[in-house]
């Protein structure tokens, strides 16, 4: 009877933290939903590519003691990856009749695949329509974004949908040989890899997290509004003291953890300088999220919640494990709503590709920052007097 008692009594006290009991039952069939309504997710995925065919260049033949030149099934393979394919989406292709066009060409493409048009580029040789004519292995090489993971672990995968839709339509049997020569934008081998890979991610996620913990409680836990009767500080000065406090001490953390990463091996091909900015630029996001959910919050255990809440939904929908182009329009508008959907990015173009600031992700940043702030201040005056 006494243990029936303690949990009844421990009911009853589940039963009062009904903003608990809703994060408990809601957030999962909220995530739940979304994930149904995400489209992919499968071993492949959708790869924008180009096509370069060196078919039209000759090749020597040393079976037959002579330079050969045909192209006869090159211009199928490009319209089997064009028109028949699901996972892939041609966006150019281009014929060679030489070294130097090739050349060009591949800087062409390299260019592309920086700036994300495409996701891989590939090369059919010089021999591609000879050794299907002779029925012997055919060698097809791509070249794909080394900092891109997920598309490294689906390429191999994808390729055999063109591949094996080419051997049907020419009735092929042997094998082709897929080949991949180098990695584009990928760490060097001498560097740390593991940290690298890992940056965009841990350093926007550590600087968001724990500069929001600490300014979650800055406004709720001191009950600043009673003094106010009795001084003459305003709600402004309040919120704007708390706001540099707080700055000074994200300062100190990025310029930390910008030191640490390179005494420790932080690869970078960007300016060191971008990536410093975008890093304060993630921190301050942290602040005035943290103060917004502060002033929002009426006491400490509610503040708690909401950190936990807002920083789960944080990292789900930072883009790292759900592919934001492939949700919903709604969402992924409420995804570039939150600074890590910019911050990741960010860090990893300026890492991996030495690309400079980019515009659209830094406005958002900042627009997140101020956004945020500015709802802080607003729920701050809003807020009643209580003695």
């Amino acid at each position: 009877m006494y243990i029936s008692g303690l949990i009844r009594k421990e009911f009853g006290r589940i039963k009062s933290d009904k903003r608990t009991l809703v994060l408990i039952f809601v957030i999962p069939i909220i995530l739940i939903i979304i994930f149904g309504l995400t489209s992919g997710g499968g071993p492949t995925e959708f790869f924008d590519c180009a096509i370069i065919s060196k078919d039209e260049i000759g090749y020597y033949s040393y079976a037959d003691n002579q330079t050969k030149r045909y192209s006869a099934h090159d211009d199928t393979f490009i319209d089997i990856v064009e028109d028949e394919c699901q996972s892939w989406g041609l966006i150019d292709s281009t014929h060679v009749e030489n070294e130097e066009e090739y050349d060009d060409a591949i800087d062409d493409y390299i260019k592309l695949l920086k700036d994300e048009t495409i996701d891989v580029f590939l090369v059919l040789k010089e021999d591609f329509s000879e050794t299907i004519e002779n029925q012997t292995d055919t060698t097809l090489i791509y070249y794909i974004d080394g900092s891109d993971l997920q598309a490294m672990k689906a390429i191999e995968v994808a390729l055999k949908e063109p591949i094996s839709l080419f051997k049907i339509e020419i009735e092929k049997t042997e094998n082709f040989t897929v080949m991949m020569p180098y990695l584009e934008y990928e760490v060097p081998f001498w560097e740390a890899q593991v940290l690298n890979y890992a940056l965009p991610i841990v350093l926007s996620m550590v600087i968001v997290g724990l500069i929001m913990n600490l300014t979650t409680l800055s406004i709720v836990s001191e009950g600043p509004l009673p003094r106010m009767m009795l001084t003459p500080t305003a709600k402004n000065e309040i919120i704007l003291s708390k706001f540099v406090a707080n700055t000074v001490i994200m300062l100190l953390q990025v310029t930390e953890i910008f030191i640490v990463s390179a005494i420790f091996g932080m690869y970078s091909l960007g300016s060191l300088v971008n990536l410093y900015l975008v890093l304060l630029m993630t921190g301050f996001s942290g602040i005035s999220i943290g103060l917004f959910i502060s002033a929002f919050s009426k006491t400490e255990q509610v503040a708690n919640q909401m950190y936990i809440m807002m920083f789960i939904t944080l990292v789900i929908f930072s883009g790292a494990f759900v592919p934001i182009e492939s949700l919903p329009v709604v969402m992924q508008a409420i995804i570039y709503s939150l600074p890590l959907s910019h911050a990741i990015p960010l860090i990893g173009g300026i890492t991996y590709k030495g690309l400079p600031i980019d515009s659209f992700h830094f406005l958002g940043l900042t627009l997140i920052a101020i956004g945020y702030l500015v709802v802080a201040y607003i729920f701050f005056r809003l807020k009643k007097v209580e003695v």
